[in-house]
């Protein structure tokens, strides 16, 4: 396995870093070892330090308040997949807020802080790279054993990436690169391009990146050229759904979808990438960087730091169960639940699966032909809990199952004797490493790419490969029982065609639902597909007779579909910032 990029910088390094890129007072809460010039810092060696620390910025996430490794508060909580749970509306009532909709404003504490602590990142990928150009192309390769141009191209993927987050979040985020002066930031506006330029300047990151980085890094982590075609792939995936300035989706982008193919068509000519045997195997730390991760961000244990580099974005997702303790956040819909029901055939039910059979506890996936993800994905009362057949979900792990219900996930969860657990305080993290694009999610685009350019056939093929391999031996031998009974009348058919274009658009969706739900993608679909409205109300009327906390919940068309312009940030500008839609 390449080894992974080495996070520990000097302290005396990372006290001037926090100086050069904190957005405000709060990033200053610290006492420095030592102090170090910006004079100090214009050798490749230590211009490779600061490369570093841009990279290590990528794993600074850390519970709801500045959560972007993993993005379930956005993408989850905000979709019909879950419920923010916790210990009730009121903890994190932030989240809540934005899972309403209703009760959502642009002084969103955790939304404003999310938007500071990615700027911060930006701004040491900024610095890095200003640095880098100021050293002659030569010197840097002798020195530092690399090219300066790839460097860069590193450097862009990784603005690219948080460019990215922000994009989706709100919609016209700030770009500012290394070329604009420090001074100069504060008169750059957010509206400086339109949408879909803002996507265009987001996609030009990534082919940088498909034209400068080598197709091999010895580190994991860097990025790699394949791995730009994919994120360049995600974002086309994006700009193609062209929308209107109330974010509802006016037309589909042809040519822009069949770029999309055409990089996925090379990606899979190298070889590099294929599905598991198993899909467990996404989701256990043994196997993370595997045939199957395209590009993760890196995390560490027992590294010398106080806390290890865990995914601190899911550090109250744990359950309370024995060996946790803290905080049963993120829980699953009893929608999504059903939504893993199939017919006989093994085939989604794609307009009916939220009536009839209500999937509550092993009980019921015993009784009812249901697809096996739901085992990876979902706890449920008397299923084995991440695999371990003698660690029996109960009760007792769903924290206030009265407001939530008893179902947490599963997926970003290890068992409490894995290497890769640990507690810090009340608190819990993970240091797998965190996938932001996996193999079959690319395949997916590829499927979705060709759906839309009316080659059925083709998508066909893609989404029964992903089918193939949910209900293969491998991914069932782990969802058994003490005896090594099934956990349930695990069921997987394939299709036979899709269908209308139309019918092919709801079996490609509802895929994409079942084979990544609990990775922070759906609610982003549902934008990026211009049915956010329609599915988040339907399910609002459905789930609130299951749950209270959703009484109120109501997204509105032309507003909801992105968070606001944080207001703390229009203020600093001086109102040179234009708020969102629906938000004044």
């Amino acid at each position: 396995m390449n080894r992974k990029i080495q996070m520990n910088i000097g302290l005396a390094v990372v006290a001037l870093l926090l100086t050069l890129t904190a957005c405000s007072d709060e990033f200053l809460e610290f006492t420095p070892t030592g102090v170090v010039s910006s004079s100090d810092l214009e050798s490749p060696e230590t211009v490779e330090s600061m490369i570093i620390a841009a990279y290590a910025s990528l794993g600074n996430d850390g519970l709801l308040a500045h959560q972007y490794g993993d993005l379930w508060a956005w993408g989850t909580s905000r979709s019909d997949d879950g419920y923010k749970g916790g210990g009730g509306i009121g903890d994190q009532f932030p989240t809540h807020q934005t899972e309403v909709f209703t009760l959502n404003d642009p002084n969103n504490f955790n939304a404003n802080l999310n938007w500071k602590w990615i700027y911060a990142g930006i701004s040491r990928v900024n610095d890095a790279m200003s640095r880098i150009k100021a050293i002659d192309p030569a010197v840097y390769q002798e020195e530092a054993g690399v090219s300066a141009a790839q460097r860069l191209a590193e450097m862009r993927f990784l603005r690219g990436h948080y460019q990215f987050i922000l994009k989706v979040l709100y919609k016209y985020p700030v770009f500012i690169d290394e070329n604009v002066p420090k001074a100069e930031i504060i008169n750059v506006s957010n509206r400086e391009l339109t949408d879909q330029e803002g996507w265009a300047y987001i996609a030009e990151e990534f082919r940088a990146g498909v034209e400068g980085l080598p197709d091999a890094q010895a580190d994991e982590g860097r990025p790699t050229k394949n791995a730009a075609r994919a994120y360049l792939a995600k974002v086309l995936m994006y700009k193609a759904y062209v929308q209107d300035d109330n974010h509802q989706v006016v037309s589909i982008n042809s040519a822009e979808l069949q770029e999309v193919v055409n990089l996925i068509n090379t990606i899979e000519g190298t070889g590099e990438y294929e599905l598991f045997d198993d899909y467990a195997k996404n989701f256990l730390w043994e196997y993370e960087s595997g045939v199957e991760s395209v590009w993760a961000v890196m995390r560490s244990i027992n590294d010398g730091s106080n806390q290890g580099r865990g995914n601190f974005s899911t550090g109250l997702t744990s359950s309370l169960g024995p060996g946790y303790g803290c905080c049963s956040f993120n829980q699953p819909s009893q929608n999504l639940t059903n939504a893993y029901k199939t017919d006989d055939s093994g085939l989604p039910l794609l307009s009916d699966f939220n009536s009839g059979a209500q999937i509550e506890t092993i009980e019921d996936t015993r009784a009812n032909k249901v697809d096996p993800r739901l085992a990876h994905t979902i706890g449920l009362i008397g299923m084995p809990f991440k695999y371990d057949p003698n660690r029996v979900y109960d009760e007792s792990y769903s924290r206030v199952p009265g407001v939530y219900g008893f179902k947490l996930g599963m997926k970003d969860q290890e068992l409490p004797n894995s290497p890769a657990f640990r507690q810090y305080e009340a608190f819990f993290s993970i240091a797998r490493n965190t996938d932001q694009i996996r193999w079959a999610e690319v395949l997916l685009w590829k499927a979705e790419a060709l759906i839309e350019l009316n080659r059925l056939g083709e998508a066909l093929q893609i989404i029964n490969q992903i089918r193939r391999r949910a209900i293969s031996e491998a991914s069932l031998s782990r969802i058994v029982d003490a005896e090594g009974n099934a956990t349930g009348d695990w069921t997987v058919g394939e299709y036979s065609d899709l269908g209308s274009q139309d019918n092919a658009r709801e079996i490609l969706r509802m895929e994409r639902r079942l084979e990544l739900a609990f990775e922070s993608k759906r609610f982003f679909d549902l934008v990026r597909w211009g049915i956010a409205a329609e599915t988040l109300n339907t399910y609002f009327n459905e789930e609130r007779d299951r749950v209270a906390h959703l009484t109120d919940a109501l997204f509105t068309a032309g507003r909801d579909e992105y968070l606001a312009i944080p207001q703390e940030q229009i203020t600093i500008s001086q109102g040179l910032y234009v708020q969102n839609p629906g938000y004044n």
